[in-house]
């Protein structure tokens, strides 16, 4: 009768330790999925578009941690604007996950001008400064015997230079030739001048230095003297707008070259259809 009694009591406390055991595991197991959120997840929020700040509050507010992986410049996009995240908007992820964000920059960089003057058509230039970075504007055009061909560049309204360092986003205006037009002028007479001041002339009358000739001696370019050009002043030589003139140039003036200054200011014009 007791070993009855013993046995019965002794497996009624087996069978509550079991239980108590199971009881245990069942909460251990629930305290972990709860710890973890075993199982859940919750999309990530779209902040392409956002500014920085913004995008972090909306982070946080979803218990999800952010990183700045990156920053670019988009000349169309704000400052401290998100440009791109991971992962992508709509993807299921577990609170507390990192969500890493590429940031517009605050300051544009800088980017070297590429060279086009006299190497590109107008369609090309256009092309690569975008490429780069840049705007360009509406272009301007002058006399050139070369339709839309690149002869000059604006950086916001001022004469870019050779290998200039120009901030992205800048405006870049092209000036294009407009062809031969059907205005033409008379030869400009230029023997005598300096080279520099010869040049002035011919841009005053909307025509180009064609080939130099230079002779031996001459160090200062700009400062040499035209003695010979081609084509020749006289009555009846005409040139379309934006042709060139060749010029010969020497230090000095050579022998037997008779200078008329009172021909400086002469031209003809002649403005009728060729």
């Amino acid at each position: 009768m007791f070993d009855k009694l013993f046995s019965k009591a002794l497996l009624i406390n087996v069978l509550i330790a079991l239980v108590i055991i199971a009881l245990l595991l069942l909460m251990v197991q629930w305290g972990l999925k709860s710890y973890t959120r075993h199982g859940e997840s919750i999309p990530v929020p779209d902040l392409r578009g956002m500014d920085l700040a913004r995008a972090m509050e909306t982070l946080e507010d979803k218990n999800l941690e952010w990183v700045i992986l990156d920053s670019v410049f988009d000349v169309s996009k704000p400052p401290f604007t998100v440009i791109d995240q991971n992962p992508r908007p709509q993807s299921r992820v577990k609170q507390g996950r990192k969500i890493y964000l590429t940031v517009n920059a605050s300051t544009a960089p800088t980017a070297e001008l590429p060279d086009l003057v006299g190497r590109s058509s107008y369609k090309f230039a256009k092309m690569q400064l975008e490429s780069y970075g840049f705007k360009v504007g509406e272009p301007i055009y002058k006399p050139d015997p070369h339709r839309d061909a690149v002869i000059g560049m604006l950086v916001d309204g001022q004469p870019a230079t050779r290998k200039m360092k120009v901030k992205k986003g800048s405006t870049i205006t092209l000036i294009l030739g407009d062809g031969l037009s059907n205005t033409r002028i008379g030869v400009p007479y230029l023997i005598g001048l300096r080279y520099d001041e010869a040049e002035f002339k011919l841009k005053g009358y909307s025509l180009n230095v064609g080939a130099l000739i230079i002779d031996e001696g001459v160090k200062d370019t700009a400062s040499a003297i035209v003695y010979k050009q081609f084509p020749e002043f006289g009555k009846g030589n005409m040139l379309h707008l934006g042709e060139p003139i060749d010029l010969w140039l020497a230090k000095e003036l050579p022998e037997g070259i008779v200078v008329q200054p009172e021909l400086y200011d002469v031209i003809e014009t002649d403005s009728t259809n060729q």
